[in-house]
């Protein structure tokens, strides 16, 4: 065994089916990673919790489609942890359930790794109940059995031993073999009237559930069953417990962005769903101290008010040193953000716009004022155009830029009906290049310039909030919800 005084420790951390099925440790275990390695299908909420300074590696499997050789991911978690990190290797479900984290755990302990696990909730058992099955139900079954849907040898090993079971059959991975699995079990005396349900992207956007018997399953499922799916068999299939739950509220843009709406919304008692498609990258490093002579400090975001505290901190600077300079808002969320670093905003324009932002600076930075923009690499042309059509002279200083989170599916997605909110025409752009909306979805805009990004999108008739901020968002909902 090697010396381990340098190694780093790997989590194997099973990430249920959704953020809300993660346990609290394995959420405690992600939010102190340096490096995570994930799988494909992940819940976008989960992996918004990773922290930002975090190595991500997406490593996942699917049909057809390997991001990575197993053999190759056991060796990354290895280096990763020989660098002396905190290594997760977050999996879907449960690691261990038809998953591949024993090989990983005997990788690691080949090589003197340090490890922990954490369980997590099987799509096997939570899927079925979440859309009404409860993969046991008295009088109707008494055990239930896992089944991988596809093995190295393209079949199942002991087909009569399954269709003689009295209890529930879950295939996971099975989707592409469901004719031969409703015939093989047909073909060993398995009633043709055993109910089957298929149930198709169980806790996502779009989720689907198709009914039939061992009879017609495979008839019925053509063209319209999609994966990920797991196919149920047994009584128990029959059975319709699933809550009737609100229509979907989904929220997109930056990770960050995302959080906030979540935590918003909380008291609507409606299920939220976020579904990041931007990240925010911190250029903290590369400010100058100089920016502290400034007669104005302009802000456009609470990104850029956040990673203004951490600069300040990064530098150890006194608050007082501030005394000199005057604070811009675009808006009110922004300046509730550096109400919270302990400064007052002496500025805020009424509407909460880029171009507003600009115009009232103008009328009040005097000439031979200096004027800072710490906002996005890529924010608005809006501002500095007003500023110069003013003859204001101002300086762009860039504390971040914004960067796309890589989908975890290759094709477009299409969504689940719902309301969809978006916080920047930036979330709105990349959104569109990796999903679709379903007939029916509503549009929720932050402000004009958002709309008009939806509009160019295709979106009919986007809805904007009165006023351009998250609380502008919530009571915007609100307004739609009552009846």
């Amino acid at each position: 065994m090697e010396n381990n005084k340098c190694v780093g420790k790997v989590w194997l951390v099973g990430a249920g089916c959704s953020a809300g099925l993660l346990t609290l440790e394995g959420l405690a275990r992600l939010r102190q990673a340096q490096v995570v390695l994930y799988d494909a299908l992940l819940d976008p909420a989960i992996l918004a919790e990773i922290p930002a300074e975090a190595e991500i590696i997406p490593v996942g499997k699917r049909c057809g489609r390997h991001s990575l050789k197993q053999a190759d991911i056991n060796t990354l978690l290895v280096e990763k942890a020989r660098e002396g990190k905190r290594v997760v290797r977050l999996k879907g479900g449960d690691s261990f359930v038809l998953g591949r984290g024993g090989e990983e755990v005997i990788a690691l302990q080949a090589a003197g790794i340090p490890y922990g696990i954490v369980p997590g909730v099987t799509s096997a058992v939570a899927v079925p109940e979440h859309l009404g099955i409860p993969v046991t139900h008295r009088g109707l079954s008494r055990s239930f059995t896992v089944v991988t849907g596809h093995t190295r040898n393209g079949d199942l090993e002991d087909w009569q031993a399954l269709a003689d079971l009295e209890g529930t059959l879950v295939f996971l991975m099975g989707l592409g073999q469901l004719p031969h699995i409703c015939g093989s079990l047909l073909q060993h005396g398995k009633n043709p009237e055993t109910p089957v349900s298929v149930l198709c992207g169980g806790y996502s956007y779009r989720q689907l559930r198709l009914d039939g018997n061992l009879a017609t399953m495979a008839e019925k499922a053509a063209g319209k069953a999609f994966a990920p799916a797991i196919i149920v068999v047994g009584p128990a299939a029959a059975l319709h417990l699933e809550a009737g739950e609100k229509e979907p509220v989904m929220v997109t843009g930056s990770r960050s962005f995302c959080r906030q709406v979540v935590r918003a919304l909380e008291p609507l008692e409606c299920p939220v769903r976020p579904l990041p498609v931007l990240e925010v990258e911190p250029l903290i490093q590369t400010v100058s101290p100089s920016i502290m002579r400034a007669s104005w400090l302009v802000f456009t975001s609470r990104n850029g008010v956040r990673l203004f505290g951490q600069w300040l901190q990064l530098h150890r600077i006194d608050h007082r040193k501030l005394a000199g300079s005057r604070l811009a808002a675009i808006g009110e969320g922004t300046a509730d953000e550096l109400a919270q670093l302990g400064f007052a905003a002496d500025l805020v324009p009424e509407t909460y716009t880029a171009e507003a932002l600009g115009k009232v600076l103008a009328k009040n930075v005097v000439p031979g004022e200096r004027c800072l923009l710490l906002r996005a690499e890529e924010g608005s042309p809006d501002l500095p155009r007003v500023l110069e059509k003013a003859g204001v002279v101002y300086e762009d200083v860039p504390l971040y830029r914004t960067r796309t989170v890589r989908p975890a599916a290759i094709e477009k997605t299409e969504l689940a009906p719902g309301t969809l909110i978006f916080g920047s025409a930036r979330g709105v752009h990349t959104f569109f290049g990796q999903y679709i909306l379903a007939p029916g979805t509503k549009v929720l805009c932050i402000g004009p310039i958002t709309a008009k990004a939806a509009r160019e999108e295709g979106v009919a008739a986007p809805a904007c909030a009165m006023v351009h901020s998250v609380a502008g968002l919530v009571q915007a909902l609100q307004e739609e919800k009552e009846p």
